[in-house]
């Protein structure tokens, strides 16, 4: 039986309007000896039928298509295990259905980790908004402090669209995503990863296309069940950098993760409670002057710590018209 030599998971549910831009993009990939592994998620959509249609224009990808279809909505991170579980190439990588890649993304990750034996490729990406482009650099070595470090403060994205992953650095540490929750899957998968991989390497070329303009991606969604995500996330990685005796070596970098986790619960107006946020997480409000966070921000956090709540929405209300006063110059000057 032939192995590939990558695959290429995709998660299926609600992008009918981004499916055949990004399955043109990987059926057009300069590697030949790829899989790629379909989940849908029970979309209730056309993506499906549009999918089809753009394999029936690849008949030489056919052999190398699955598409695994669950019989309800599970959400990404089991969507994204069922993927990992299918796929059979010897290194395997995600992508988002609502983004694309480059033709030759794949086979410069593939080439990079077989010249250099690497458990991990990264490289840099696009985000996509309206009308603009910004290139992102995802360098590991530009940064002081070590890749997982670099992860959890926010240096480094933690997309797994973004690195290619031998498929064994999965299996032999039993690493799956989160399930159950649709937020920081990533972040809790990737950071695991980083913290067993032997040797990790980096191609300076941008290949993948972040869209930032699907205003119905999860990413864009704020709400209570969102913040509660991070929160069981944030357990999740505490629990393993306990059990790996990794917690001292990451202590500033995992509570500047709480403190994000948390932080919609001073600064989303919907979903503001002070009494909340001090209950979460409690620990990490001692590292507040500790992490890489905009002074202003420190500001408010500090003052809903010690519970001067009028002071702190003071700071909240000059943040926001700060905001809104550079927002309407740079509205201005594009007229």
């Amino acid at each position: 039986m032939n192995i590939p030599k990558v695959s290429v998971i995709v998660l299926i549910y609600k992008v009918e309007k981004y499916i055949e831009r990004c399955a043109r993009s990987l059926f057009c990939q300069t590697m030949q000896d790829i899989e790629y592994v379909f989940v849908n998620d029970c979309t209730p959509d056309c993506s499906i039928q549009i999918l089809q249609s753009v394999i029936d224009e690849y008949p030489q990808r056919k052999s190398g298509i699955k598409i695994i279809s669950h019989e309800k909505n599970m959400g990404s991170g089991v969507a994204r295990n069922t993927g990992l579980q299918v796929a059979s190439g010897k290194y395997v990588i995600y992508c988002d259905s609502d983004d694309w890649v480059d033709p030759e993304m794949y086979e410069t990750l593939y080439m990079k980790a077989r010249e250099d034996d690497a458990d991990i490729v990264m490289c840099d990406y696009y985000e996509e908004k309206q009308g603009k482009r910004i290139r992102c650099s995802q360098n590991p070595f530009r940064h002081k402090g070590d890749i997982v470090e670099q992860m959890l403060i926010g240096k480094l994205h933690s997309c797994v669209w973004g690195a290619l992953v031998r498929k064994g650095l999965y299996e032999d540490n039993h690493i799956q995503f989160p399930v159950e929750v649709s937020m920081w899957e990533d972040l809790c998968t990737s950071v695991r990863l980083h913290c067993f991989a032997h040797r990790v390497s980096y191609v300076e070329e941008a290949f993948y296309h972040y869209v930032q303009y699907n205003v119905g991606s999860l990413v864009h969604t704020v709400s209570l069940r969102s913040v509660n995500d991070r929160i069981y996330v944030c357990d999740v990685m505490m629990d393993f950098f306990e059990k790996q005796e990794l917690y001292k070596k990451y202590i500033v970098p995992i509570n500047c993760v709480m403190l994000r986790a948390k932080m919609d619960f001073i600064f989303c107006d919907s979903l503001r409670d002070f009494n909340q946020w001090r209950k979460v997480f409690p620990v990490s409000n001692k590292f507040i002057w500790k992490v890489p966070f905009p002074f202003r921000v420190k500001l408010v956090l500090k003052a809903v710590e010690k519970r001067n709540d009028y002071l702190a929405l003071m700071y909240i209300d000059l943040k926001s018209r700060c905001l809104s006063l550079r927002n309407g110059r740079v509205i201005n000057n594009e007229k």
